[in-house]
């Protein structure tokens, strides 16, 4: 499968960002080594320390990120974390949007499109509520399709890639306001402050796994492949207690082999960025919408 240009300038991104490991080293008994060390696989390549642009905050965003722990109706978790009054069967299409970098992009940054601005992203958030839909996480949808959950009549799920910062914190805040979660999709070497990640699910939010250091899946051995996917989930389930049951395919790059390798690894779904409505029929191959604009390309997406 090629990369088309938007995806390979969001992994030439995130090798700038994060770097790429040296897979070598994960592979057979390196990667028994490694894991006796760490006495847990979840440690393996795992690091402690978040990545540097963590410890800062934008103050644009200070304002919205003060009702964060408040969500909707004084209470820290928000509404819709859970299945409420009046929602209803649905075994339909849902429409999964996914975000990538929140803010203006710097001078320097040589992809902007990966970049949605505060106005722009607040504006949204605005219009999906507006025009009635309701966000859920990934976890609802899955209840919903297959053990006769429920959801709100015009169900979206929004999904956050790689883990930044703004992902969690302004877009909670601004979403927090209509009582919705997200669904963030960690990359686990060099994740979010574990107090980050931790008051995300403590609000309703679902935390899954986009793979430990965002390889090309496709071109990794079977020993890699399994570190990449049993990995990253085992230490988010450890560190956060959540079941992680959805995995993001990093820059939209898998086959026969590695969507056998997902289910094998116990998700029980995976998404990827193609565009149109994720359907029941494909839990596996999940599409979503990639959002780079504004609220008319919103609206122009939702509308097919």
């Amino acid at each position: 499968m090629a990369l088309t240009r938007i995806q390979a300038a969001e992994a030439a991104k995130k090798r700038r960002l994060f770097g790429i490991m040296a897979l070598g080293v994960c592979g057979g008994l390196k990667l028994a080594v490694l894991c006796a060390v760490a006495a847990v696989l979840s440690g393996c390549g795992v690091s402690s320390t978040p990545r540097g642009a963590d410890a800062g905050h934008h103050p644009s965003r200070a304002g919205a990120r003060s009702t964060l722990a408040r969500g909707r109706g004084g209470s820290g978790r928000v509404r819709n974390a859970t299945p409420q009054p009046g929602w209803r069967r649905h075994t339909g299409p849902v429409p999964i949007l996914v975000y990538h970098e929140l803010g203006n992009p710097p001078a320097s940054e040589p992809y902007p499109r990966l970049y949605v601005s505060d106005a722009d992203f607040i504006a949204e958030m605005r219009w999906l509520h507006r025009h009635g839909y309701q966000a859920v996480t990934l976890d609802e949808v899955m209840k919903a399709w297959y053990h006769a959950g429920t959801l709100p009549a015009k169900p979206i799920v929004i999904t956050f890639d790689n883990g930044y910062v703004p992902q969690a914190t302004f877009a909670p805040a601004v979403m927090s306001k209509y009582g919705w979660p997200g669904v963030l999709n960690e990359i686990t070497e060099n994740h979010l402050a574990s107090w980050r990640l931790a008051h995300l699910v403590s609000i309703g939010w679902e935390v899954d796994s986009h793979s430990v250091t965002h390889p090309d899946l496709t071109t990794l051995t079977a020993s890699e492949l399994r570190y990449q996917l049993v990995g990253s989930r085992r230490f988010l389930q450890r560190s956060l207690h959540v079941p992680v049951n959805s995995f993001c395919y990093p820059s939209n790059r898998y086959d026969a082999t590695v969507i056998a390798a997902v289910k094998a690894a116990g998700y029980t779904n995976a998404l990827t960025e193609n565009a149109g409505f994720a359907r029941r029929a494909n839990p596996y191959l999940l599409n979503r919408f990639e959002i780079e604009g504004g609220v008319s390309q919103l609206a122009a997406d939702l509308s097919r």
